[in-house]
């Protein structure tokens, strides 16, 4: 691992975004019973009102979608800021990875904020959450350019 200019916090950047990301995705879906049975915060037991997560607005979603974007990149400058700083790279090389870093997270989000199809959402048994096809459980990191929101449109 590179870096360590900023302790590897930078990383905490990128698991806020992960955190939304899974909050956008779990949104008004049932919680699956063997969540709710499993983890002590539901008891083992719980009434219809606390079957499903939490649903948002869709201006909240809107913005939290945007948050997920900005705290990328925000993750994105820190962290080759950090490596140049910790001497893995000098200044020309830091300019050149920005971008292409850069280039790379606009090319995920291509209208600038997390987007994905609804049919792409699945629940997996092994992990014990909702996830997006070819998310190899490390975020949305199998995003390609033109996903589209909950609704089916693009966003």
């Amino acid at each position: 691992m590179s870096g360590g200019a900023f302790d590897y916090q930078q990383y905490h950047i990128e698991e806020i975004a992960d955190d939304i990301e899974q909050e956008i995705i779990e949104a008004g879906r049932e919680i699956p019973k063997e969540v709710w049975e499993k983890n002590h915060w539901y008891g083992g037991t719980i009434d219809d009102s606390y079957r499903t997560y939490p649903t948002y607005e869709r201006k909240t979603i809107d913005i939290m979608k945007r948050a997920i974007y900005v705290l990328r990149m925000a993750y994105i400058y820190a962290k080759r800021v950090d490596w140049m700083l910790s001497g893995d790279d000098g200044e020309e090389s830091l300019a050149k990875r920005l971008e292409e870093d850069l280039q790379a997270l606009k090319a995920k989000y291509p209208s600038g904020k997390f987007t994905f199809k609804e049919k792409d959402v699945y629940y997996d048994k092994e992990c014990e959450r909702y996830m997006l096809k070819d998310d190899c459980g490390e975020g949305a990191q199998g995003l390609e350019p033109g996903w589209r929101d909950q609704s089916g449109t693009q966003s």
